[in-house]
């Protein structure tokens, strides 16, 4: 999970983002998120329930949902998978399907990494498909982005699907808008990928391949070390050189690992949940063996094999047990017992390893069955849009005015002496204000209005009966009169005489809107006229 969630983190990509994504309440998230990041799981979920609570009084919505989000990530790193579920099920309601796409991404990345742990690898592999499209869809911009892109990498990491978790990380470590602290998080997060990535590798025998995936992980923790000293993080410097004493541990450099193990160790809080507590206890129980105190190896890597036997894909915990062997070996030599803690490390994460591939493949099916599916359904969309505006057209007025059981009010707009524009300015002008027109009416108009350009310069809103329209319609007049047209061309003015009819069905609506808009032009243009 993103850390620093402060408010000048808004901006997360190659252009600065300044539309804040954070709600009025957003210090009961940020007290929550701390929480979270310090340790403390439990209270930071019973922060979240608090604050959910109070948000949704104030209706305050984007506060509720990051606390949501924070339980959920929570609950996960507690081991409660079947809570975390629960929770990131709740956000996806939440959410509904309005919100941006980028937070659906985060909850059905949050469901998946959840459904990993309860053995659901199918619907993991669902979910992330959608999640993964969805990040990859546009450059990083802002937070939300960012955060869900992580989001996404750590569920494909959960899979061992490192390939396209690591593409997704080295688009984050590029960014440059983002303060330290969060470069901070992806540095680390990206460091733990490889120095599992290796591991995975190494013990199921492929140890020629691990090394370059090593030398990566030493790069981004020496990145981690820079970015902790300049935040002035001192437990996030110390969980750096313990994955860097890990890798120099793999790689035979004993005395060195173990100067650096020890006082890292003793800097920073061996949570659980976190993969550098069990990355530091295997190359610490790998020194302490090589130093002859087998007791505390054996404790250590106990301690790694308990935490990790509650994950579906114990790359830790095998990890362990090939060390076990090692460790068995170093002190009694080759025997029948190592032998086989040996050959059970092995054989089990190369079927990890052959069931990743399996993976891969399977999300990449998934992957190309959601891409056809829009394709055809942005075809479809296509030909119910108006090329010029944006808006929809008159096949898409068509669909409406076929069903005669919905009631509307109608508000058409048909911009005042159109044709004087086209002469005197030209008609790329014509075309701006056109399409500046339709920006406004997108602007000013509710959800669930339908807006369409109905002819050259005439453009219709039909607003459901459940909904007073006078108001939309005064709005509409009242910022195309105040709109700076002067932007487009020197002397321009641009006024629109507006017509209202209804609620009726959408086709007797349309019809007394255009007398209206009528009796408006005859009345002197710059005007609304209500039928």
């Amino acid at each position: 999970m993103i850390e620093g969630r402060g408010r000048a983190e808004g901006a997360m990509g190659s252009e600065l983002d300044v539309v804040s994504p954070f709600g009025p309440l957003d210090a009961l998230a940020e007290t929550a998120h701390r929480l979270y990041l310090d340790g403390y799981g439990e209270r930071a979920i019973q922060a979240c329930r608090e604050g959910l609570h109070l948000s949704e009084l104030a209706g305050d919505e984007r506060t509720a949902r990051y606390l949501q989000f924070v339980c959920g990530v929570a609950l996960h790193q507690l081991g409660r998978a079947a809570e975390a579920s629960e929770e990131a099920g709740h956000l996806l309601r939440r959410l509904g399907t309005g919100a941006e796409p980028v937070w659906r991404a985060k909850a059905l990345a949050l469901l998946a990494e959840s459904r990993v742990d309860l053995g659901m690898t199918a619907l993991a592999m669902d979910h992330l498909a959608e999640g993964q499209l969805i990040v990859t869809g546009q450059p990083i911009r802002t937070y939300d982005h960012l955060s869900a892109t992580m989001s996404v990498a750590l569920a494909l990491n959960a899979l061992a699907l490192f390939e396209p978790a690591d593409e997704l990380m080295v688009q984050m470590l590029a960014l440059t808008f983002p303060p330290a602290r969060v470069r901070l998080n992806v540095a680390q997060e990206a460091a733990v990928l490889q120095v599992s990535w290796g591991a995975m590798l190494e013990v199921a025998g492929r140890g020629a391949d691990a090394w370059p995936h090593y030398a990566t992980a030493l790069s981004r923790a020496a990145l981690m070390r820079a970015l902790a000293l300049e935040v002035d993080y001192p437990e996030m410097h110390a969980r750096a050189e313990a994955i860097e004493a890990f890798v120099l541990m793999r790689t035979g450099d004993t005395a060195l690992a173990e100067g650096r193990l020890r006082p890292a160790m003793a800097a920073f809080r061996l949570r659980e949940e976190l993969a550098e507590t069990q990355i530091a206890r295997i190359a610490l129980a790998m020194a302490s063996s090589d130093a002859g105190h087998r007791t505390e190896a054996a404790d250590l890597l106990a301690a790694v094999q308990r935490v990790s036997s509650s994950t579906q894909l114990d790359v830790w915990g095998l990890t362990a047990l090939a060390v076990r062997a090692r460790n068995a070996v170093q002190h009694d030599g080759r025997n029948e017992a190592a032998d086989a803690l040996e050959l059970l490390a092995q054989i089990s994460l190369s079927r990890l390893w052959e069931d990743r591939e399996s993976r891969f493949e399977a999300l990449q099916d998934r992957i190309q069955q959601r891409e056809m599916a829009e394709q055809h359904e942005r075809i479809g969309r296509a030909a119910l849009v108006d090329p010029m505006t944006g808006l929809g057209n008159r096949r898409r007025l068509q669909q409406v005015l076929e069903r005669p059981d919905q009631r509307f009010s109608a508000v058409l707009l048909d911009v005042d002496r159109f044709r004087a524009v086209n002469e005197e300015h030209g008609r790329d002008t014509g075309d701006a204000v056109l399409q500046r027109i339709a920006d406004l009416l997108q602007r000013n108009v509710s959800d669930d209005d339908v807006v369409v350009r109905y002819g050259g310069d005439e453009f219709v809103v039909l607003v459901p009966a459940t909904r007073e329209a006078t108001a939309t319609a005064e709005r509409l007049l009242e910022v195309v009169r105040k709109e700076p047209w002067l932007e487009i061309s020197l002397g321009l003015r641009v006024t629109a005489s507006v017509g209202l009819a209804g609620p009726a069905s959408a086709a007797e609506a349309l019809a007394a809107a255009d007398a209206a808009r009528e009796a408006a032009k005859r009345a002197g243009r710059d005007r609304l006229v209500v039928a």
